[in-house]
């Protein structure tokens, strides 16, 4: 029996002088947690920082994990930094890549292409900030490459992007990519078993189409439209965006073990507010633009599909 074990965070937002992300000590966390379940590899789901050359260091402490890590490209991790140097950073040829481990291929896409003109345009340098009704993109060239990279995969598949596929207020052209994974688990049942994303700081968990669809929590805050006043001034001094954001105790993320028999167990974590200060004490709605609720945590469950004959 096949079987893999991998750890998953997100939106960590290394952005010194502007959050509070406390991104070293969440990192070590994550590591240690890491460590102590014997994860096969980790990945972070996007929005690692918003500068790869100022996050250097702490770039270097992720590449010294003691297993492979991989990164999702997010949209705010260029917006400091051409995206060519971000990619040098991650140690990426391209922002979509795939690679197989454990009997399963996992599938990493790019959500972050603006369209200008009629051309498709990779997030550089906050370029997207300009056009915000044509962000969040999956270039023809990469659905093509998904579609090759699900079809020719001799294993079962996951797929990890920032952009949500799921929602339906995200990635425009989202319905072309569940078409494309319906089709390959109609030609092959349990093809694509589990899509992970992250960017909206919410943790929600839903399946369609015998497809597991999660939304990761962001591993450090919920970013909020309109400010508060809860946290003192010295800390909003030395970190000038920490009162747009509820801040979480922990470094919430998911430990996930995947068998070919069906079987996924997610280990999420619980956290807390940091300094007691919640959503619903600001004047921002409770709700995102899909009434996801801001929590401090991620969630766990433990259950097995049924795919086809002999499962």
């Amino acid at each position: 029996m096949s079987r893999v074990c991998f750890s998953a965070f997100s939106d960590l937002h290394h952005h010194p002088g502007v959050f509070y992300s406390q991104a070293e000590k969440r990192l070590a966390a994550i590591r240690a947690r890491a460590e102590k379940n014997q994860v096969d590899f980790v990945i972070s789901c996007g929005d690692f920082c918003h500068n790869v050359e100022v996050s250097a260091e702490l770039l270097k402490e992720y590449d010294n994990f003691p297993m492979p890590v991989y990164h999702v490209i997010g949209n705010h991790d260029s917006d400091r930094a051409p995206y060519v140097e971000t990619l040098k950073r991650f140690h990426l040829d391209c922002g979509y890549y795939f690679f197989d481990q454990n009997g399963f291929r996992f599938v990493v896409m790019d959500t972050n292409y603006v369209l200008i003109d009629g051309v498709y345009e990779h997030y550089d340098m906050g370029n997207y900030y300009s056009h915000p009704d044509s962000c969040e993109y999956i270039p023809p060239e990469e659905v093509a490459w998904l579609k090759s990279t699900l079809e020719s995969s001799p294993y079962p598949c996951v797929l990890f992007s920032h952009g949500s596929i799921e929602r339906s207020d995200d990635v425009p052209n989202a319905p072309e990519i569940v078409a494309l994974i319906n089709e390959e688990n109609r030609k092959t049942p349990g093809k694509v078993r589990l899509v992970i994303n992250g960017h909206h700081h919410r943790d929600f968990l839903r399946i369609m189409d015998d497809v597991v669809y999660m939304e990761l929590n962001s591993t450090t805050y919920d970013y909020l439209p309109e400010s508060h006043d809860f946290y003192p001034v010295e800390l909003v001094n030395e970190n000038k965006v920490a009162n747009h954001t509820i801040i979480y105790t922990e470094p919430v993320h998911a430990i996930i073990t995947m068998d070919y028999d069906g079987s996924i167990d997610i280990q999420g974590m619980k956290g807390d507010y940091f300094m007691g200060v919640t959503r619903e004490m600001t004047t921002n709605p409770p709700g995102d633009n899909c009434g996801r609720v801001c929590t401090p945590d991620v969630l766990s469950a433990s259950f097995r599909m049924f795919y086809g004959k002999g499962q």
